[in-house]
């Protein structure tokens, strides 16, 4: 079965990975996204961008910003996000780096009126020498009280932090201290990480979700958490104050999502890289396919009955779902061939790979839940919220599903 995943937006070919510069406008939504197109490895990073009428046909464009030799982006287009300036022109803000993460600053790329950007000669918020903080980078706006704020991802003494900006000018960034330091989560709440990376702060309902990603700088495992809470005024800015904290999921291959606020909707994109899961491709078979990674299937943010902000899936996706697939397999359940499917579970509910050699576990829960397969990424949907995980078939396997529920469905662009 071919593994690359048909009904995800990603370009046709290359290295991706951070979502950045969601959002929906003239009729469509845009998702763009970290990509380096000449390679299916890391580097040269420039931003693919793709648009949909639906959030689920996908059309691609050409790369929204593309690092320039010998400017303010040389070393790469970092993550970011779209928004409209003070005369409501449509903008790109991100990181920009001449050369290493330690030069990176906050850069704007204007539309020129035709849905490319221009980009930059100088940031408006480069590196300072004496900054208390460290690995600054991933600028995010949003707005409370009429003002209009910035957030970037940093850490300091090996723990993250989420830095807070006045945005009164758009081209101008006034610091107003830290929104939330992983030193000041309270127990037992998580604050992993040596810095946060991807801040986002979106309205859910009645609370706020800040959304952070966790990375160690020893290459540890990564993460994305979400805390729900409450933005309180504090010498002349805001704090977070999280209620709950909790994996915004719960896989091993999904890291620094996007959530963009349209109306009260929270959409989110996330990264789902190769991952070292069941048949897990090696770097020369990568690099024969010419891509790796992807971004998720498009999900919302919602804040259950706890209190804790879980993601589920969009229910246009749904618009996917096509015929009853699979066979009745021998040892009990249903073999599917099919590289695109959904299945839903009442209870209990097990998936793995099945061929000439055996059996190879891939996820399992307690359901109820809906579990998405396309190619080689797996998305589970439950009250816990998701789990992400890639998982490749080897030649002459089949997926198997076992669970009491409605027989498993195929996906189809529509």
């Amino acid at each position: 079965m071919d593994p690359y995943p048909r009904l995800h937006p990603r370009p046709a070919t290359g290295w991706v990975n951070d979502p950045n510069g969601i959002g929906f406008w003239d009729g469509r939504w845009h998702v763009m996204m970290q990509w380096n197109p000449g390679s299916a490895r890391w580097g040269d990073i420039h931003w693919a961008h793709l648009s949909s009428p639906d959030l689920v046909t996908w059309e691609e464009h050409p790369a929204a910003l593309t690092p320039r030799p010998g400017t303010i982006d040389a070393g790469g287009c970092w993550s970011g996000v779209a928004t409209v300036d003070d005369a409501g022109v449509r903008c790109l803000v991100y990181s920009a780096t001449p050369r290493g993460p330690e030069e990176a600053g906050v850069a704007i790329a204007r539309d020129r009126g035709d849905g490319t950007y221009a980009q930059p000669d100088a940031m408006i918020l480069p590196q300072s020498a004496d900054r208390p903080f460290e690995h600054i980078r991933d600028p995010f706006l949003f707005h409370h009280d009429g003002r209009r704020l910035g957030l970037q991802g940093s850490g300091r003494d090996g723990r993250g932090a989420a830095l807070l900006y006045e945005v009164a000018e758009f081209d101008r960034w006034e610091p107003l201290g830290v929104l939330l330091a992983a030193a000041d989560v309270p127990d037992p709440l998580p604050s992993g990480g040596d810095i946060w990376e991807c801040p986002q702060l979106v309205r859910v309902d009645d609370s706020w979700v800040l959304v952070v990603s966790w990375a160690y700088l020893d290459n540890g495992p990564r993460g994305a958490v979400a805390y729900a809470g409450e933005l309180v005024p504090e010498q002349g800015g805001y704090r977070f104050v999280p209620r709950t904290g909790a994996p915004l999921d719960h896989g091993p291959d999904f890291y620094a999502p996007q959530a963009a606020q349209v109306g009260t909707r929270a959409v989110v994109f996330g990264w789902s890289d190769e991952g070292t899961g069941p048949g897990a491709r090696t770097q020369e078979e990568i690099d024969a396919s010419g891509w790796a990674g992807t971004m998720t299937l498009p999900r919302e943010v919602v804040v259950d009955d706890a209190g804790v902000a879980r993601l589920r899936i969009v229910p246009e996706v749904r618009a996917l779902v096509g015929d009853a697939v699979g066979e009745p397999a021998p040892e009990g359940g249903t073999r599917i061939v099919d590289p695109a499917w959904m299945a839903t579970a009442e209870g209990p509910w097990r998936l793995s790979l099945t061929g000439p050699d055996g059996e190879r576990d891939v996820a399992a829960g307690d359901g109820p839940a809906e579990v998405w397969v396309d190619g080689s990424i797996v998305e589970a949907f439950g009250p816990a919220g998701s789990t992400t995980l890639r998982a490749y078939p080897a030649s002459g396997e089949a997926w198997a599903w076992l669970a009491t529920g409605a027989a498993p469905r195929e996906l189809r662009l529509p």
